[in-house]
């Protein structure tokens, strides 16, 4: 069995702000969450940065790295995915990849079946629903504000993206997972670690 790496970097930069988080085995060490109104994506190496100098640490202090595969903004994955493998090739460390739709469904004990939400764009939603054992049973797609909260009407359980949450969380047994997705996707790559994801580009279908 392979070691779990000693200090993760989870990056998320295409939901709203984004979002990092820096984990050592199951405790996150520290996060940093983005504006809700501007991207940082570009300004995703200065943020790593300042977070690393606060809690003490050299980039070289880093043994893996998490990234998520999408979706959001088109942009904010590419640079993600980029940043983590430029750092994977100065550094020598291995990246792992996950949507954040399944690692936020990941880090929920489901029951049952979930449909899990984050917001994608202006008046746009990705979802994507997940049964037991955390399997996917469609493929995650784009819907309005106002066709997301007709069609979960009632669901048996909705996890949120905390953005989406306040407007939402009315609806079924919800869970808000707040606006630190990176923490998700850090948790779900220590637990397999070289898992990949091919980058979740998706439009929208209205």
């Amino acid at each position: 069995m392979d070691k779990s790496p000693n200090i993760t970097l989870a990056i998320e930069s295409a939901i709203r702000g984004g979002s990092i988080s820096l984990i050592t085995g199951d405790v996150e060490i520290d996060n940093w969450i983005g504006s809700t109104d501007v991207s940082k994506a570009e300004d995703l190496l200065v943020d790593i940065d300042a977070m690393l100098q606060r809690n003490r640490l050299s980039i070289r202090d880093i043994d893996h790295i998490a990234v998520s595969a999408g979706p959001g903004s088109f942009t904010g994955i590419r640079i993600g995915i980029a940043t983590a493998l430029g750092l994977k090739s100065g550094l020598g460390i291995p990246v792992s990849t996950v949507s954040a739709l399944s690692a936020m469904a990941g880090i929920i004990d489901l029951d049952g079946q979930a449909t899990v939400a984050v917001p994608v764009g202006r008046n746009a939603i990705c979802m994507q629903t997940f049964s037991i054992g955390k399997i996917a049973t469609d493929e995650p797609r784009s819907i309005s504000f106002e066709e997301f909260g007709d069609e979960v009407q009632g669901a048996a359980k909705l996890i949120l993206h905390g953005s989406l949450f306040e407007q939402f969380g009315r609806l079924g047994e919800s869970i808000d997972c707040g606006e630190n997705i990176a923490v998700a996707i850090g948790q779900i790559c220590i637990k397999t670690p070289g898992t990949t994801a091919e980058p979740l580009f998706i439009s929208k279908s209205f």
